[in-house]
């Protein structure tokens, strides 16, 4: 310091033709060389933040959230036992009530061609479950009867479809014969056509407090392999509002456009998916 101190002003402001150079390359070197690391070290930070907020934002991240208990899903085919659990999922999933099917629709389906139906449900143990609870629980059937712990099927999500003779669907489709009881196996124009060979997907519906978690992606595949594995159908197709066409797309549906199809006050798009060239992936069940 004090030699520092001692040197005369004019060494540093340039009157030695060598001194200032040095000094001047010292100091260049030393402020870039800080200014890499601080540089490294922002991008550092920010992937760790992006890694961090992309761990909270993951389908896994969502659904251990969502849940109190470890999350094991059960995927079968629907019955008319599971009648009022689809009434609750449909009532929570489609906020618009003209675009949820009616509780006598539900009943047809599941009577009808209950084969073309998926659920995918949680088991859920009360003393485990931490007043846990969603808007399906109230309608849910114990795993067994007379069970100790009192568990029971909760359903988290559910596929609901009919047969249709077009390669899309179309209002007929959606709707059903109202006298269905009574038909006794008498074909209709309307609903259900068990010679068809296009899947008409009613419903995807997924409880909301878990959207985002994986669930109505695993659901989906699950229910396309079924159906090309079964070799049930040519193609699957469905009806859905603007917003949610590239959802499907990424499943691997094709939109054909605008919809003449008016259920529900219209404004839908045809999807369809070929079944014969769709793609089988293995589905990862999210844990």
């Amino acid at each position: 310091m004090a030699a520092i101190e001692r040197e005369p002003p004019s060494s540093i402001e340039g009157s030695s033709p060598n001194r200032p150079q040095i000094f001047h390359r010292m100091s260049d070197n030393a402020i870039d060389e800080s200014s890499d690391a601080d540089s490294d070290f922002v991008k550092l930070q920010k992937t760790i933040s992006k890694e961090r907020r992309e761990a909270r934002e993951s389908p896994q991240a969502r659904l251990q959230r969502a849940f109190p208990f470890t999350f094991h899903p059960n995927i079968r085919p629907l019955s008319k036992s599971d009648y009022e659990s689809c009434i609750a999922l449909e009532n929570a999933a489609y906020p618009d009530p003209e675009h949820r099917a009616t509780p006598e629709k539900f009943l047809y389906r599941l009577s009808t061609c209950p084969e073309l139906s998926l659920g995918v449900f949680c088991t859920v143990v009360p003393d485990k479950a931490k007043n846990w609870t969603i808007e399906t629980s109230d309608a849910a059937k114990p795993v067994e009867t007379h069970r100790p712990n009192g568990a029971k099927s909760v359903l988290v999500a559910h596929i609901v479809s009919t047969r249709c003779a077009g390669d899309t669907i179309t209002d007929k489709d959606m709707d059903y014969p109202k006298d269905w009881r009574t038909r006794r196996g008498r074909s209709a124009d309307v609903g259900h056509q068990e010679s068809g060979r296009t899947v008409a997907m009613h419903s995807l519906a997924v409880i909301p407090k878990l959207h985002g978690c994986g669930i109505g992606q695993m659901i989906a595949k699950a229910y396309l392999q079924q159906m090309k594995d079964a070799e049930m159908a040519d193609r699957v197709a469905l009806i859905c509002q603007d917003y949610l066409v590239s959802y499907y797309e990424r499943l691997g549906f094709r939109c054909l456009g605008k919809s003449p199809a008016q259920f529900g006050g219209g404004g839908w798009h045809d999807m369809v998916i070929d079944l014969a060239s769709y793609e089988v992936k293995v589905v990862k069940t999210p844990s």
